[in-house]
């Protein structure tokens, strides 16, 4: 997690020091980050020579180009923010009265270092706040009402002197108080001459409050050292104040900029310099430092394994090993953050052979695979859920690919049967199913991520056929099973084009034959072809072939139920390479039934 976090604050480092901002541009979010919130009712105030009066409530449309002047930034969920603006919760009267109202309550504070002058002023604002309060609320909520309630709502202040308009971000004690806050939290769990836990320095001043990121929290005992003891926290996760404050704006720059959808879950990617940045080359610095060539880069992108069209994994592909990148899939929850997966230090090398591998699926199959494949089998244990309760499972796999580490043969197995015997049973999308299948395991294999078993065999008339597909069939049962689907597909298709009906279809037992159901299938199917007057040389050859390979294996062929009709399956499938060999000149009329 240190060096995840050690990435992000690198990443803030850059873009401070390449756009030079300051302190106030870290620290101010963008009620807009989301994209939701992009109307702003303004709580108008006019100031005539020092004194100032409430005079109205206005709706505008958010502009970015006043993120400084809005001056936000978040606070405790149920207290004010740190500056009077804030986010309209459900219910818009709490919100003003916690969060804007709320707010000026800081004036009670006796050791906060403002003017007179300035103290004045914000009393006039508090004042005229409490006096108006039913007519703002009734405002709030008559505007809450007429617009969709999609469209997240940011509230501020606004205060009119003659023809100037001015937000709160234009006066200096509502800067100067953020500042002000933010300094006091920290010094509530901070230490004197300690090293930070992220540039590993020793610093004049750490604090253990860090609060960045909502998955490291000091109101649970497994956070805090020695119990609830706030005082001694900074001992956990010990930051100076340049790293938080680079950490902050790695974040905001992160969540905006290097936001990736993988196959329908949010994620972070997150690039680490493993030489330093003074070993990168420029090229590939300005990309996570320069938000301008990070959007055009991402317009360009068109290949993607995620399914994503804007991710770049694509091109870091092709970057020597010089960084590392870190996937943080990370899952909001109200105030709360909590990390799905984290994948460390996958170096670029290891996201080539991952494309290597796709292209040559692609190749075999004359299909696009993506990661999306593979969540078509990890999505919901129950089509009719409303909700996808397979992500940990489909991350693990994800995590296995990029960190290069075994994949269970058997488990992925599991739940491709699962899918294939619902589609074929509900006569739904059985024949692509099977093909995706297909295509995952051969990736898989690919990768080197599961071992096939492989057997010495002599050469027949399939090899061609076999070997194109990697290791996935080098043994005889599961050339067998293979070639015996392809044939009962090719009895199916008969009957379809004689009767308008698949009736042996019964016969293959909703995909859930053992051993013993496939060693009586084959005679089965060949008496029903010969009743069809269709067991002609090319079925004879292919049912020779079934008999050999089956026959070639030993009593009890040690494979699940599962394993062996996926093979069976993948048969039914790929019929039309299979009729491609044993019909080189010439196809019977069933080969053309559309599947």
């Amino acid at each position: 997690m240190i060096q995840m976090l050690s990435a992000v604050k690198e990443i803030g480092r850059l873009v401070i020091e390449s756009e030079g901002r300051q302190l106030l541009e870290v620290l101010v979010e963008d009620p807009n980050s989301n994209g939701n919130y992009k109307k702003v009712i303004a709580i108008v105030f006019e100031k005539l020579n020092e004194e100032i009066k409430f005079c109205g409530v206005e709706l505008e449309d958010y502009e970015s180009s006043k993120i400084m002047k809005y001056l936000y930034r978040s606070g405790a969920a149920n207290g004010a923010d740190l500056t009077p603006s804030a986010k309209l919760a459900k219910d818009p009267g709490g919100t003003f009265d916690r969060k804007i109202l709320g707010w000026f309550s800081i004036l009670d504070k006796r050791d906060i270092k403002i003017t007179g002058e300035e103290r004045e002023f914000l009393a006039s604002i508090r004042e005229q706040l409490e006096k108006n309060a039913e007519t703002i609320k009734n405002e709030i909520y008559r505007i809450r009402n007429e617009i969709p309630g999609k469209t997240g709502i940011f509230i501020t202040l606004k205060i009119k002197e003659g023809n100037k308009t001015s937000y709160i971000g234009d006066f200096e004690v509502f800067k100067k108080l953020l500042i002000y806050q933010v300094n006091e939290k920290d010094k509530r769990c901070a230490a004197s001459n300690k090293v930070c836990s992220i540039c590993g320095e020793k610093k004049p001043v750490v604090i253990g409050n860090l609060n960045t990121y909502a998955f490291y929290t000091l109101d649970k005992p497994g956070y805090i050292t020695g119990g609830f003891r706030e005082d001694e926290a900074w001992k956990n996760f010990p930051v100076c104040f340049d790293c938080k404050l680079a950490l902050e704006e790695g974040k905001k720059y992160v969540e905006q900029y290097l936001s990736f959808s993988f196959c329908g879950i949010r994620y972070y990617l997150i690039p680490k310099f493993i030489v330093g940045v003074e070993n990168v080359s420029e090229e590939i610095l300005d990309i996570f430092r320069s938000s301008s060539k990070l959007i055009s880069l991402r317009s360009r992108v068109i290949k993607s394994i995620t399914r994503d069209e804007e991710d770049i994994l694509y091109y870091l592909k092709d970057v020597k090993d010089v960084i590392t990148v870190n996937f943080l899939f990370l899952q909001k929850m109200n105030a709360a953050e909590r990390i799905l997966l984290l994948i460390e230090d996958v170096f670029p090398s290891r996201i080539r052979k991952i494309f290597d591998a796709k292209e040559c699926i692609d190749e075999i199959f004359k299909d696009d695979f993506t990661f999306a494949t593979v969540r078509n089998f990890f999505s919901k244990s129950d089509p009719n859920k409303k909700n996808y309760d397979l992500d940990g499972y489909f991350l693990d796999i994800v995590d296995r690919i990029f960190k290069n580490r075994p994949v269970s043969y058997h488990f992925v197995l599991q739940f491709m049967m699962k899918k294939i015997r619902s589609e074929f049973v509900n006569d739904n999308n059985f024949y692509r199913a099977v093909r995706d299948g297909l295509m995952v395991l051969t990736f898989l294999e690919k990768l080197k991520l599961i071992k096939m078993e492989e057997k010495s065999m002599e050469e027949r008339l399939f090899d061609d056929l076999f070997k194109k597909y990697g290791s996935a069939f080098e043994t005889p049962v599961k050339r067998g099973l293979f070639l015996l689907g392809a044939l009962a597909e090719l009895l199916l298709r008969k009957q379809f084009k004689e009767r308008g009906a698949k009736p042996f279809i019964k016969s293959l037992k909703s995909l859930k034959m053992d051993e013993k159901d496939f060693k009586a299938l084959l005679p089965k199917i060949q008496n029903k072809l010969e009743e069809y007057d269709s067991f002609d040389k090319g079925k004879r050859m292919l049912a020779k072939e079934i008999s050999h390979y089956l026959l070639s294996e030993k009593e009890g062929w040690n494979m699940s139920v599962d394993e062996m009709n996926f093979y069976f399956a993948a048969g039914m499938n790929l019929v039309d390479e299979v009729a491609k060999i044993i019909y080189p000149e010439e196809k019977p009329e069933e080969i053309s039934v559309q599947q």
